[in-house]
């Protein structure tokens, strides 16, 4: 029986990584200059369909095509021939190639809808970079964007290292290859499997204002966060912590911002916002309940949230809604509510001590500090399992494995131990001497101590050094006193 074409383009793209067919640097430097060349020549194309697509505004579709173009450059750049022509030879002049890495061999691209392109273009070009074989998902959608790219990448791109192909389902392809799963609803990164990059759909990103934070600046960030790319984005923030004591300002700055921001494309803008029902349920529910009060327009609206326990405090937020709720302080923010570990995000506006705190006890797969940086609105959510990338959500190494070869001499520890197994040591090489080394002590920490008084010894006169501080004055005072009475006494005895 035949098989598939899905079937064969997959097959034909195992027996490329069975021969290491896109392992050669200039191969790989090949495929993304003919990316990036396609890319460039149907520009217009794709930002037309990206607009149609997303109803986006121009400033959202050309941040997109930017930044997916300058991550096609990042990794093409991350290629240096003349390294890792090095490299490649190294053992063979007696050096180590400790940092040697080869591609995975077969990936496989499930992509998200927000900004689609960037989500299919960055993952492809840092697995090309890698040195691997690539299939991206693509499913029979009415998206422009897709019917642009059915055409242009097959047409790019080496047919034997990639290929377009529906969802796949057969469990021997996906134990195989590297799966980047942009679509996945897990929340806890340890459920996340060696084999895949999963980016979960559901773990929130919060950001916190306090008190000495420049609100006007946390404002403009936070609503552009927000609503930028109809408020779709994994990384806009879910909810908003605000203190208290600046509540009335931050309102009213989040509502300047986002009403000037509108106003500059509400036609582009219009029919874009807060397109996410189960959100806006869950608005409108809380509102029955005066759980919360919501204010602003058809594009956009600030939720100010009166009763903690409304479900919007823990949801995944989709749209241009921004939940807002006030804490008392630093430790209310961090301690009262119960948040994901980690977080997708925290974005914390503060005096930088005060950030530092938040961002030190609150723990998120990233930290940002008085700043919500643009790129992370663009794309995925970065797979939890592996180290965040702040600039480009995956890196090549998330594509590669660890291969290292060495041959340098061993240090001489080592080479010790290896003579007293093999018994080549002779009399030097002994197992007391073995012994003697193994005791040696650490070298010191380099800060003063006092070596008569352990931990709790230390303790116990500290805290009876500030009890006698505290006792002396009293008892100074006391006798003081006693004194001036006995002398008022023996004066009255002898002049009576």
């Amino acid at each position: 029986m035949s098989s598939s074409p899905g079937t064969a383009a997959i097959e034909r793209l195992q027996d490329s990584v069975v021969d290491g067919r896109s392992e050669n640097i200039r191969y790989r430097q090949n495929q993304l200059q003919s990316l990036h060349a396609s890319l460039r020549d149907e520009a217009g194309d794709i930002c037309a369909a990206l607009a149609k697509d997303a109803q986006s505004s121009s400033a959202d579709v050309e941040v997109e095509y930017y930044m997916a173009m300058d991550a096609v450059r990042h990794f093409y750049d991350s290629l240096n021939f003349a390294e890792e022509h090095s490299k490649e030879y190294a053992v063979t002049h007696g050096r180590d190639n400790a940092t040697r890495r080869l591609g995975v061999g077969l990936v496989v691209i499930r992509p998200t809808s927000h900004t689609r392109f960037y989500s299919i273009i960055t993952p492809l070009a840092a697995a090309i970079s890698a040195g691997n074989c690539v299939v991206v998902e693509l499913q029979d959608t009415i998206l422009q964007l897709d019917s642009v790219l059915r055409k242009l990448l097959p047409a790019t791109l080496d047919i034997n290292t990639f290929c377009l192909t529906k969802t796949i389902t057969d469990s021997s392809i996906l134990e195989t290859a590297l799966l980047v799963d942009q679509t996945s609803t897990i929340s806890n990164s340890k459920s996340s499997l060696a084999n895949q990059l999963l980016s979960s759909t559901t773990t929130r990103a919060v950001a916190i204002v306090d008190r000495t934070a420049d609100i006007q600046a946390a404002a403009k960030a936070i609503t552009n966060a927000r609503f930028s790319f109809g408020g779709t984005s994994p990384y806009a923030p879910d909810l908003v912590l605000i203190n208290e004591y600046v509540k009335q300002e931050f309102f009213e700055a989040c509502s300047k911002y986002a009403t000037l921001a509108f106003a500059k494309e509400s036609a582009a803008r219009k029919v874009s916002g807060n397109q996410s029902e189960e959100t806006r349920k869950a608005v409108k529910d809380a509102e029955d309940r005066k759980q919360v009060s919501s204010f602003g327009s058809n594009e956009f609206k600030l939720i100010d949230i009166l009763d903690r326990s409304t479900p919007l405090m823990d949801m995944k937020i989709s749209g241009r809604y921004l939940p807002i709720a006030t804490c008392s302080g630093l430790v209310d923010a961090i301690f009262t509510q119960q948040f994901e570990n980690p977080l997708l995000a925290g974005y914390f506006f503060a005096d930088p001590g005060s950030a530092k705190y938040l961002a030190h006890h609150l723990p998120c797969h990233i930290s940002s500090l008085n700043q919500i940086p643009v790129q992370l609105l663009v794309g995925p959510a970065a797979p939890l399992a592996h180290d965040a990338d702040y600039l480009y959500r995956y890196s090549k190494a998330m594509f590669s494995v660890a291969r290292p070869q060495y041959i340098e001499p061993l240090p001489a520890a080592f080479i010790m131990a290896g003579d007293l197994l093999s018994g080549v040591g002779g009399k030097k090489i002994t197992p007391s001497a073995i012994r003697a080394l193994a005791v040696q002590p650490l070298k010191p920490t380099g800060q003063p101590k006092n070596e008569q008084l352990g931990f709790f010894e230390a303790g116990f006169l500290t805290m009876a050094s500030i009890t006698l501080f505290g006792f002396l004055p009293i008892m100074g005072y006391t006798t003081w006193i006693t004194s001036r009475k006995v002398i008022e006494l023996a004066m009255r005895w002898r002049h009576p």
